[in-house]
């Protein structure tokens, strides 16, 4: 007995229109308020924040992971708080200073890499993302984004066979003049294979990481010490002062004076 071939079944997404799936995105993502907390997903992927402010700063929303970075235990006891009563203040300023500017221009900030506070309330590199909050109408509401541990990506990116002893090369000399073509070598890789794998491991070329570094040790040097600040600038590996104040202006949002003034 010969059978009639089996009706073939169309995937849905053939039979639906363009403005008929953009209608059912809006239902849908109009649908996912407070009783379906999707940010909390984030507590899914280790070491990862999720944060979401109004316009004015206010944190709304936070998952579990940042909740306890700022060592509390439920969101509902960090909501209603600003940038201004967690952190620093310098940290604060930069941040809302960022915020605005990316409330003012409508476009995300994608894998910013900054000082954040870690775990045990140390300063430390972060990689960030922020997107601007939009209501239906395009009115803007807010920033949120997320946190990531750069830490993380160092481990990860030391991981690969080769690539730790250039890593370990790299913190343990920073404060020296470094030769990328070198650093390719003892990864055992061509510059461009090196350069292209650093950048997609950090967001920054190798050139930037290194100076990242320095600045971030000459944090700890300007608060906590009083060597000139031009003496500073030398034993990390910068030209002169004013080449130190350059990139830690550009880093840091302040010059290195204007920072160590915080701890007078």
């Amino acid at each position: 007995m010969r059978h009639a071939p089996a009706a073939t079944v169309k995937p849905i997404f053939d039979m639906l229109s363009a403005k008929e799936v953009q209608k059912r995105r809006e239902s849908l993502l109009g649908a996912l308020g407070s009783a379906s907390p999707t940010y909390h997903l984030f507590d899914c992927i280790d070491n990862v924040s999720f944060f979401a402010k109004d316009h004015e700063g206010v944190l709304l929303a936070a998952n579990q992971y940042l909740v306890e970075l700022y060592e509390f235990e439920k969101e509902a006891e960090l909501i209603g708080r600003t940038d201004f009563d967690l952190l620093p203040r310098r940290l604060a300023e930069k941040f809302r200073r960022d915020d605005l500017q990316i409330m003012k221009s409508r476009e995300p900030a994608t894998k910013i890499v900054e000082i954040f506070l870690n775990r045990q309330g140390i300063p430390s590199w972060f990689l960030t993302s922020k997107y601007p909050i939009l209501s239906h109408d395009g009115k803007v509401l807010g920033v949120m984004g997320i946190i990531q541990d750069y830490h993380q990506r160092h481990q990860t990116f030391s991981n690969e066979q080769g690539l730790g002893r250039t890593m370990n090369h790299i913190h343990a000399h920073f404060r020296e003049k470094l030769i990328i073509r070198d650093l390719a070598k003892l990864c055992q890789i061509s510059l461009r294979q090196f350069e292209r794998k650093f950048q997609s491991y950090f967001n920054l070329t190798p050139q930037q990481y290194i100076i990242k570094m320095r600045i971030h040790e000459s944090c700890d040097l300007l608060s906590k010490q009083k060597m000139p600040i031009g003496e500073i600038a030398i034993e990390l590996g910068f030209y002169d002062q004013s080449s130190f104040t350059v990139q830690f202006k550009k880093t840091m949002g302040l010059t290195p004076l204007q920072y160590r003034k915080q701890f007078l």
